[in-house]
């Protein structure tokens, strides 16, 4: 009658722990707004006219947002460790005001990055690629699901066990001490 006690309580401790990682997803989420207004307030200046307010990479290109007092000319090109020779990618563009700027970049050994030109200043800005083995972005919506997965197939497992024990399918012997 105790192992029927002790294994319903790991079942339970099992599909609570599953709730609590979705629990601690929920909390880094709330985290994430505040972090976006901090890196909209354009801090790093790349000349006396021209801010870069983020830039970000999102698994095949780069996505900067600049800011500019006047309308300024810049040349964005990518910036990369290369183990063999390849053509770079090149584009000017105009940056008038608060201007957002999709640029395509190919990382080389899980590192990406691209420099911004605008004639008198050439600015690098690397960029974090993902990694080759595990992709991302994650979202909480993801590590919320990871953590009802990994519950679910633990309490799964466990019933198995569970029903095996119960209906004597199970060929092991009872240890009695």
């Amino acid at each position: 009658m105790n192992s029927r006690f002790l294994l319903i309580a790991v079942v339970a401790v099992a599909t609570l722990s599953g709730g609590v990682a979705a629990q601690d997803a929920t909390n880094t989420t709330a985290e994430t707004p505040n972090a976006t207004a901090q890196t909209d307030a354009c801090t790093q200046h790349i000349s006396p006219t021209l801010s870069l307010c983020s830039a970000e990479y999102d698994g095949s290109a780069a996505v900067l947002v600049l800011d500019s007092k006047t309308r300024d000319r810049i040349t964005v090109t990518e910036a990369v460790a290369l183990s063999e020779p390849r053509e770079l990618n090149r584009q000017s563009y105009v940056v008038d005001g608060r201007t957002t700027i999709r640029f395509g970049v190919q990382p080389a050994s899980g590192a990406a990055g691209v420099t911004i030109d605008d004639g008198t200043t050439l600015y690098g800005i690397p960029l974090e690629a993902s990694s080759p083995i595990i992709a991302g972005p994650f979202t909480a919506s993801d590590a919320q699901a990871a953590g009802l997965g990994g519950g679910l197939g633990v309490a799964l497992v466990t019933l198995y066990i569970v029903a095996k024990v119960v209906y004597g399918r199970d060929q092991k012997s009872e240890r009695i001490a």
